[in-house]
């Protein structure tokens, strides 16, 4: 009886011989999706190299080589394989460094720990459930949705490897969504958060540029920029020519551990870039920053003392101890990340109600309903689900 024809896509067995200078050979055929016949061959220090390397050798030819995930693996076996492709579309720019690093922190703190040495092929719907109940019993409403995420493509790259049928995420409870804690500050507030930068101090280290921290928080109350989007400001990026000056705001700085702090050239979405008119307050405080940022057109006007720009982590943590040691405790809904989700009525007074309306893109809207909101200060920066 002929042997069977080796399918497109497959390899046949493994043989593995011990040479004579200690090494292993590994030896099989494999067929490509066009259909020819390769020998494939490799040496290794030991067998079970030996076998490893041949099995990659035949991903090279073929699409449907030895998949590197079984129904055996574990979740840690499947999280390690689905990690460096993550990393391989944040290399090519398909994917922020940031969100790379975000996945891989979830999986490695969250995930692996509770459920690493799960088998894939026992977890079912209802164990996938279980697991994110009780991440959200133990952390906070943020963790468990993002590890419900972060769970959810790793399972999708299983069933791609054909090691699961189907992704049993899908069918877990959803997570509930957070609160939201709505806000505004108001002109007293403002006044007071402006007095208590101007006499703070701390005791060590250099004192802080309050001068920056106030003419920051002037530009973003005034424009509802995001803290990045505020400090990645450039010289070429304002016009003061113009009658409501105005301001573009086509980028946000960004941090990580691969690439540093830098200047990316979009806001956070990319479909953000827009053209803000800035009120009185705002366009007084951006003029201040040009008086002292350098001349070329690429200055920043939020430099460190090299020139740089600030990091948004440090421009946050400045006004924590302002707010720690001055004895406001309402402060504490003042910090810049919070700041950017408000416009302060003052900012309205000054620039035409009507006209925000009729031009909801320029704080990032994709329409009218946000910025209808009443009260004496609304929402402007657009919302979306993280998950």
């Amino acid at each position: 009886m002929a042997r069977p024809q080796l399918e497109p896509g497959t390899m046949g067995k493994i043989n593995v011989t011990l040479l004579a200078g200690g090494l292993y050979r590994a030896r099989a055929n494999a067929r490509d999706d066009g259909g020819n016949l390769h020998q494939l061959s490799v040496t290794a220090a030991t067998e079970a190299d030996a076998r490893t390397a041949l099995r990659k050798r035949a991903t090279t030819i073929s699409t449907g080589a030895v998949p590197d995930l079984l129904p055996s693996n574990t979740l840690a076996d499947a999280i390690a394989a689905w990690l460096p492709q993550i990393r391989t579309r944040a290399k090519s720019g398909s994917l922020s460094y940031s969100t790379y690093e975000s996945y891989e922190a979830i999986a490695r703190l969250l995930l692996v720990p509770r459920c690493g040495a799960v088998k894939l092929g026992n977890l079912t719907a209802g164990r996938c459930d279980r697991i994110l109940q009780q991440l959200l019993a133990d952390e906070s409403i943020s963790k468990a949705r993002r590890a419900r995420s972060v769970l959810s493509m790793v399972c999708s790259h299983a069933v791609r490897d054909g090691a699961m049928p189907s992704n049993p995420v899908r069918d877990a409870q959803r997570m509930p969504t957070a609160p939201k804690k709505d806000s505004a500050l108001t002109p007293k507030q403002i006044d007071g958060i402006r007095e208590l930068m101007e006499r703070w101090d701390r005791p060590y280290g250099p004192r802080p540029n309050y001068r920056a921290l106030i003419d920051g928080m002037d530009i973003m109350l005034g424009t509802s920029m995001r803290v990045g989007e505020c400090i990645g400001l450039r010289r070429r990026d304002v016009d003061m020519t113009t009658s409501p000056p105005t301001v573009i705001v086509n980028g946000t700085i960004v941090s990580n551990r691969t690439e540093g702090t830098y200047r990316k050239d979009s806001p956070k979405r990319s479909r953000q870039r827009r053209t803000i008119a800035l009120p009185s307050m705002a366009a007084a405080a951006v003029r201040r920053r040009l008086a002292l940022a350098e001349p070329h057109e690429d200055a920043f006007l939020f430099p460190t003392a090299t020139g740089r720009s600030l990091s948004v982590s440090n421009t946050n943590g400045y006004c924590e101890p302002s707010s720690a040691t001055s004895g406001w405790r309402s402060l504490h809904s003042a910090s810049p990340s919070r700041s950017t989700r408000r416009i302060s009525t003052e900012g309205r007074r000054q620039l035409s109600w009507n006209a925000l309306l009729a031009s909801p893109s320029t704080h990032g809207y994709s329409g009218t309903r946000t910025s209808r909101s009443p009260g004496p200060a609304t929402s402007c920066r657009p919302r979306s689900s993280t998950l």
